[in-house]
């Protein structure tokens, strides 16, 4: 769908879908009329299977996913986890390609739409329960990991300190093709390829027109480090909702309930990527088709 303008969901916005009163078909339809889809990830997929741990448990999470699965049986498009974007982003810089496609074929997207199935009838397995199973002990390696990077680093910190909030957003751009943000993208490139790739392979693929997510996480991994260096420490769900936040990367819109996000979200997408905070106040289905 390459005319389709993509909104990219929260996982609290599926959750406002989810309620009796939202008619799935007719929203669906009603944002097909103005060239315009939702979008599903795996990784959404996964975050919101922890419904089911939650209050409501069982009853919460079907009722979840039975809205889930209507939206992927009317055809809604699945995108890609970040780190896949950022394998197609490397493939595209080394066979010179101007762009990569940011959604699974269709042999991919069954796979999401299975799991989806299984979690509407209530069985949570295989990678699912794995990812809600290590979850908060990830949580918890994240913040030690960021209390353990200023460990001895003194002035890294003190430099962190001295960049205002006001200056964040042109602090950012710079500091990724810095050799820092070069450094950031090459440890992420070492864990998805091994020893491969040098710092300067990361530092074309950032200067690559076409990479979007690496710059993506590249931003993200130094905001956190700026936000820990001037709060002390992150919240648990940081990382989380950050990840998150870059799969929509791709994406015209990046919508969510969570007003809190407004103080990160512009900086880790890219300038093509909208980003719109529910009002909390107007229908969804009604809010979701005023943005195209």
């Amino acid at each position: 769908m390459p005319n389709t303008h993509l909104i990219y969901p929260d996982t609290n916005i599926w959750n406002y879908l989810a309620q009796p009163a939202i008619d799935e078909t007719a929203l669906f339809h009603s944002l097909a009329s103005k060239d315009a889809s939702l979008v599903l990830s795996s990784h959404a997929v996964y975050e919101l299977a922890r419904t089911f741990t939650g209050k409501g448990g069982d009853a919460v999470g079907i009722q979840l996913f039975t809205s889930v699965k209507k939206f992927l049986d009317l055809g809604i498009p699945c995108s890609k986890e970040v780190m896949e974007l950022l394998k197609e982003e490397c493939y595209a810089f080394e066979n010179h390609l101007s762009a990569i496609d940011p959604l699974l074929n269709d042999t991919d997207r069954d796979i999401v739409k299975l799991e989806v199935e299984k979690l509407a009838g209530g069985i949570v397995e295989g990678k699912v329960r794995a990812f809600i199973d290590k979850r908060t002990e990830f949580a918890a390696d994240t913040r030690a990991d960021q209390r353990d990077h200023f460990a001895g680093r003194k002035a890294l910190k003190q430099k962190l300190k001295a960049v205002q909030q006001s200056n964040l957003s042109t602090w950012l751009k710079s500091e990724t093709l810095s050799p820092e943000g070069i450094k950031v993208l090459y440890g992420h490139l070492l864990r998805i390829f091994g020893t491969g790739p040098t710092e300067k392979y990361a530092e074309d693929v950032l200067l690559y027109p076409a990479a979007h997510a690496a710059r993506g996480l590249v931003r993200a991994d130094l905001y956190s480090n700026w936000r820990a260096a001037n709060r002390g420490s992150n919240p648990a769900d940081l990382v989380d909702d950050m990840l998150h936040v870059l799969q929509a990367i791709y994406s015209d819109f990046y919508v969510t309930g969570e007003g809190k996000q407004t103080e990160y979200v512009s900086l880790l997408l890219s300038p093509r990527t909208k980003a719109a905070i529910y009002d909390l106040k107007t229908p969804i289905d009604q809010w979701l088709l005023s943005l195209v």
